[in-house]
């Protein structure tokens, strides 16, 4: 890394958000991200987002889980390579909160996209305003000339 791209994050990392900010009433999955556009990133991050509430729900329960497709249609459970466990954000189980994950994508099929879970208990119809991003980067090296 150079001195100019420290300087430049924009040139290091590219931000895409997946699920568009709503106000959320249960999972949502975001739209598809292709890695092949992004110089098939090897790594992310996921990043989760609580706003405000409606309805009064007694309690909250939103985390964010990342699935890969080898075509973009049919989606899996993304699983780091050594990892036991889907690669999500931890649960927030308040308004105005945030939770992120870094993800190593060097198993990941080229589409990848974010899927909030949403659980709102109580409340009359509730809703909870919601986003999830997804920041790409790690792009492999060129090979040597």
């Amino acid at each position: 890394m150079n001195t100019s791209s420290q300087h430049n994050i924009a040139s290091l990392v590219t931000l895409a958000t997946s699920v568009l900010p709503q106000a959320a009433t249960g999972n949502v999955n975001g739209a598809t991200i292709d890695r092949f556009v992004h110089n098939m990133a090897l790594s992310c991050v996921l990043h989760q987002v609580a706003g405000a509430s409606s309805g009064a729900p007694t309690a909250i329960s939103l985390s964010a889980k990342l699935q890969h497709s080898p075509d973009g249609t049919t989606w899996t459970d993304y699983t780091a390579p050594g990892g036991a466990a889907v690669a999500a954000t931890s649960a927030l189980s308040a308004i105005n909160t945030e939770a992120s994950v870094s993800i190593d994508l060097a198993s990941a099929y080229r589409y990848i996209r974010a899927v909030s879970l949403l659980t709102l208990t109580g409340g009359t119809t509730p809703t909870l305003l919601t986003a999830t991003d997804v920041v790409l980067g790690g792009e492999p090296l060129d090979p040597a000339a």
